[in-house]
């Protein structure tokens, strides 16, 4: 299992069996994949080979890959805040190569229960910690220790480290690619952050 950063909340996950991309930019080049995951509805640039793209909540399972996916908000939405829905996006989890990921797209708002539960168990959490991301370094610390990951990868438009440092992470390494072989890869004590390079 590979995977790499594309920019902002794209990434592309190359397992065994088949690929997927999620949010794909329009200034990404050369991106092909065999499922596509779309999070914001918005419309993204082409990408090679797609036999499926899902832009919509509900459960699938395409070429071995199980997905599912259900409605979030980019501003305050859960019971636990007060304040405007936003515009909608969609929290994916997935499971590739026995490695669970959850990809929280333009998440907004800190979950609830219900939300928490649905999401179960995570292997890997990507986060919007970008600078002009919807949440704040509090809500994203509260959607953090609510889903508990085993590591931690964020995403957007730079400004990562203010999280990173609240969070306590050590100083980590910037990487091309992640690879992970099994979700076994990944320490059960302690959790693991990484920070991918766009390519």
């Amino acid at each position: 299992m590979e995977i790499t950063w594309h920019g902002n909340q794209c990434f592309k996950f190359k397992g065994k069996k088949a690929s997927l991309i999620i949010n794909p930019q329009p200034d990404a080049e050369n991106l092909s994949a065999d499922i596509v995951l779309n999070s914001s509805g918005s419309e993204t640039k082409d990408v090679k080979g797609v036999s499926r793209i899902i832009d919509w909540p509900g459960e699938y399972e395409i070429k071995e890959v199980a997905i599912a996916g259900f409605q979030a908000w980019t501003s305050g939405k859960s019971s636990e805040e007060k304040g405007e829905k936003g515009e909608e996006t969609i929290i994916f989890y997935f499971k590739i190569d026995s490695i669970k990921f959850c990809h929280l797209g333009g998440l907004g708002h800190v979950l609830t229960s219900e939300m928490v539960n649905k999401i179960g168990d995570v292997d890997v959490l990507f986060i919007d910690a970008g600078t002009n991301g919807n949440l704040s370094a509090k809500k994203s610390l509260e959607v953090i220790e609510a889903i508990e990951p085993k590591a931690l990868i964020p995403m957007g438009e730079g400004g990562f480290f203010g999280l990173l440092k609240e969070l306590g992470a050590p100083d980590i390494k910037t990487e091309q690619k992640i690879t992970l072989k099994s979700a076994t890869d990944l320490p059960v004590d302690k959790r693991t952050y990484f920070l991918l390079e766009k390519v």
